[in-house]
């Protein structure tokens, strides 16, 4: 077993200890993410790279998109980043998504601890709790230069921290030591992905691929291509939502529903199937499965959403 195929297992027995369901991809055919936690109160899309110097920003965007329609936080567990180790406790960025070690999200699933260090720019930096710092200050009437110099650093600076500017991690644990009390906040993991981040794009499809996407925005349905994973499209319009899957090879149509049905009731999506050629579904999954011929016969959207709930509840 490889090092990414162990983290995702300990990410799956750690985040079932702390209450979670979890979805494990079929490594075969999922490229966009590799697992999906939910709990009562929040999802997580989860991507899992050895070096994350290798997530390119179409994989990025794939991932983002799928977080975006789950309502979920998209998240990369690192390894390194090249030749560099990705420390624990702390949170890296990359095509606008967060980067933590294996450790920090163990952690945070089982005792809810959350980093308090980000990196950036030059080294890794801190959010000082500004409010807390002004307060303790105030009630030990201790002056601004009292503070600077005891960081080694100038009142404008000490000034600027106390209006919420970040701080390098050695200036705040001199600061906490001198003061006596914590005053690191600590720094989200989960990001929130605004709709307007992802656009769609027909680009570096297969045929198949492409001529599925291309009918069904023709129907009127917004929709985000995901390449290379078992989720191939999202679709969309005012008043609903499907997960969609393209598949031309019979053989792996079961093992496609499958994963498409534990997807759709982990999320309280609908979920659809498009084949290359008519087959009989199995009976035991709701997944509607519409091959691509019926598909182009269709008039617009409600013809096409009349006949996915018809085969959802058959």
């Amino acid at each position: 077993m490889d090092k990414r195929q162990e983290i995702i297992g300990s990410i799956i027995r750690f985040a079932s200890r702390g209450g979670y369901t979890t979805i494990c991809a079929d490594e075969s055919l999922s490229y966009a993410f590799d697992l999906i936690l939910r709990n009562e109160s929040q999802m997580i899309v989860v991507k899992v790279m050895n070096n994350v110097g290798l997530l390119t920003e179409e994989a990025s965007k794939s991932l983002i998109a799928i977080s975006r329609f789950l309502d979920a936080h998209p998240l990369v567990i690192g390894v390194g980043n090249r030749d560099e180790r990705i420390e624990d406790g702390v949170v890296y960025s990359r095509y606008s998504l967060p980067i933590i070690s294996p450790q920090t999200l163990v952690s945070y699933l089982k005792e809810g601890e959350e980093p308090n260090v980000r990196a950036g720019p030059g080294g890794f930096y801190v959010e000082i709790d500004a409010e807390k710092l002004k307060r303790i200050r105030e009630q030990r009437s201790l002056s601004l230069g009292e503070i600077a110099s005891a960081i080694g650093t100038t009142r404008r600076t000490v000034l600027m921290y106390q209006s919420g500017m970040s701080a390098s991690i050695d200036i705040a644990l001199k600061m906490e030591e001198f003061l006596g009390e914590e005053i690191m906040e600590y720094v989200s993991f989960l990001w929130n992905v605004e709709r307007g981040s992802v656009t769609a794009s027909f680009r570096k499809m297969r045929e198949f691929e492409r001529l599925v996407n291309q009918e069904i925005s023709r129907k009127g349905f917004e929709i985000y291509p995901i390449r290379r994973s078992i989720v191939n499209f999202l679709m969309e319009d005012s008043d609903s939502s499907y997960l969609g899957g393209i598949e031309e090879e019979m053989s792996r149509v079961e093992t496609k529903i499958e994963y498409l049905n534990e997807l759709s009731k982990l999320s309280n999506k609908d979920g659809l199937l498009i084949v290359k050629r008519d087959i009989e579904k199995p009976k035991r999954y709701k997944i509607p499965v519409i091959s691509y011929s019926e598909l182009e016969q269709f008039q617009d959207k409600a013809e096409l959403k009349g006949v996915i709930k018809e085969r959802r509840n058959s």
